[in-house]
C-alpha cells in the first residue's frame, strides 16, 4: 500500500535532498518500497513479530522529521523468510535523494523451538518484549546512505534471527529467551551474494559475513550450511569486502572475499 505525504512540516528535509531547487516547485519523487527477511536458525521453529510501523528519519540528526513508510500493523514469521524469500513491509512517496536512517517499530515477539526441545519448565514457547530503549523503533543499519531514485527503490531489511535472539541455560533444555533485534539493509539492486559449499555437512555450520572493510567490523549476514549438502548463501549483501567465517564442529575457518553490486560470488568453499 502506498502513503502520500505532505511536505508541511519538512520542507528544509525536501531542499536538501530533492533533485530540484527549493524554489517552491513540487520536488521529484521516487517510490521507496521495503520488503523483509531472514536467514534460518538452528533451534527455532518458528519467531513470529509484530510490527506496528515503519518510517525514515529525516537528516543526520535522531531528532529529524519521521517520514512514514507503514504505519499498518503486521505479524510476520521470520522462518518463512529463509531462502531468498522477501515479505512487504511498506511502500511510500518520497523526495528522490539520500536517506541515511530507519526504523522498525517492533511491538512484540513470539518463537517456538523446533521439535525435540523444550524450555526447562516444559512449554516449548515464549512471548518476548522489545528491549527497553527500542520502543520507538529499533535501528536498521545501512552500510551507507539509501538513495531514492524517480521510479522504485527497492530496500531489502534482514532481520538476522540468529543473532536477534538468544536462548539462555543449556542448548537442549533453555530457561528463557533473549530478544536483541539485530537489522541490516541493502538497496536489492545492488545487493551482492557469497555462496560456496562446506565439506563435512554434517559438522552442521554456520557462516557469517563480517564486513571487514570499515572501521569497526560488522557482522552483516548470516547463513546455515544445508546439513545434507553442505551448501550455503550469505545473501542481500551491500558491495563491499567480507571475511566469511564458518563454525561449526570441528571446523573453523576464514576467507577474504570481495563483491561488486549485483555481483553472486559462488565457490567460496570451506574447508
Amino acid at each position: 500500500m502506498k502513503s502520500h505525504h505532505k511536505m508541511t512540516g519538512w520542507v528544509a528535509l525536501t531542499c536538501a535532498v530533492a533533485a530540484a531547487a527549493c524554489t517552491g516547485s513540487d520536488p521529484a519523487t521516487g517510490t521507496l518500497t521495503v520488503r523483509l527477511t531472514d536467514a534460518p536458525s538452528p533451534e527455532l521453529q518458528s519467531a513470529v513479530v509484530w510490527v506496528s510501523s515503519v518510517y525514515l528519519i529525516g537528516g543526520t540528526d535522531e531528532a529529524g522529521p519521521r517520514i512514514t513508510i507503514t504505519d499498518t500493523p503486521a505479524e510476520y514469521d521470520l522462518m518463512e523468510l529463509t531462502n531468498g524469500v522477501t515479505a512487504h513491509l511498506g511502500s511510500a512517496d518520497l523526495p528522490v535523494g539520500s536517506y541515511t536512517q530507519m526504523r522498525l517499530v517492533v511491538d512484540s515477539a513470539k518463537v517456538t523451538l523446533k521439535a525435540g526441545t523444550t524450555f526447562s519448565d516444559g512449554s516449548n514457547t515464549r512471548s518476548l518484549t522489545v528491549p527497553s530503549g527500542q520502543q520507538t523503533g529499533i535501528k536498521v543499519n545501512f552500510s551507507g546512505p539509501v538513495e531514492v531514485r524517480v521510479g522504485e527503490t527497492i530496500l531489502v531489511v534482514d532481520f538476522d534471527v540468529l543473532r536477534s535472539f538468544h536462548s539462555t541455560g543449556p542448548p537442549s533444555n533453555p530457561n528463557g529467551m533473549m530478544f536483541k533485534p539485530v537489522l541490516h539493509a541493502t538497496a536489492q539492486d545492488v545487493a551482492a551474494s557469497i555462496s560456496g559449499t562446506v565439506t563435512p555437512a554434517s559438522s552442521n555450520a554456520t557462516l557469517y559475513a563480517v564486513n571487514s572493510g570499515g572501521s569497526t567490523p560488522d557482522t552483516v549476514a548470516t547463513a546455515l550450511a544445508d546439513p545434507l549438502s553442505g551448501e550455503y548463501a550469505l545473501r542481500f549483501l551491500p558491495p563491499g569486502t567480507y571475511d566469511v567465517s564458518v563454525l561449526g564442529t570441528g571446523l573453523t575457518g576464514t576467507k577474504n572475499v570481495t563483491v561488486g553490486p549485483g555481483e553472486n560470488k559462488t565457490g567460496v568453499n570451506f574447508p
